[in-house]
């Protein structure tokens, strides 16, 4: 709902900013510049769409619970604290409904295979809200877009929602690593102690 509000308002304060700008005040005139700025809109959320998918589509293995590239910093941990992450995480959509796995919640805290599902969506996730920041300023192509007033607002805004989920996602990683290496760690010890059962 809190997207919803955000994108309707930008979007006619971007109408209205080159409505006025434009110095045509009819009807008409603002009514093609509405128009223009949905295009742009469902542009960028296609664009947005169509990244995600291509990436959901790449291996797993790319994005596995534990890859490197996937780690968080301490100095990257400070700043989601100080620009109190958790206090606005709340109004951001959790779009899980489109993975069959939802991120909002830890179901399982003790379960290993869980809590790598868990990292695996978080991973995917991250990639994807990347790639949809960057790749949305695609729409500043189309001169029926009007590049500088019309499709640079709506791709920075897209950036911004972009990267709001993206910090969520990176501000959850490590404890729910630490999370995953303790579970696995039990997991492997209970393993361990039920062969040495099984042998006696």
């Amino acid at each position: 709902m809190a997207y919803i509000l955000i994108i309707s308002s930008a979007g006619l304060l971007i109408t209205l900013f080159n409505f006025l700008i434009d110095g045509v005040y009819t009807l008409s005139a603002f009514g093609a510049l509405l128009l223009t700025t949905a295009v742009g809109i469902f542009a960028v959320i296609a664009v947005d769409g169509v990244f995600a998918f291509l990436i959901r589509r790449l291996p797993e293995k790319w994005f596995a619970p534990l890859k490197p590239i996937f780690s968080v910093g301490e100095r990257e941990t400070r700043f989601y604290r100080r620009i109190r992450l958790t206090k606005w995480k709340k109004f951001v959509p959790e779009l899980g409904c489109f993975t069959g796995f939802h991120k909002d919640k830890l179901k399982e805290p003790k379960n290993a295979s869980y809590l790598g599902r868990f990292l695996l969506e978080s991973n995917y996730g991250v990639a994807g809200h990347v790639a949809g920041a960057v790749f949305g300023f695609l729409i500043l192509i189309p001169r029926l877009l009007r590049p500088r007033t019309v499709a640079l607002p709506i791709a920075i805004v897209n950036l911004v929602l972009n990267l709001m989920p993206t910090a969520i996602l990176r501000a959850n990683t490590p404890a729910l690593r630490r999370l995953y290496t303790r579970s696995l760690a039990k997991e492997e010890k209970q393993a361990e102690s039920q062969g040495k059962t099984a042998l006696v």
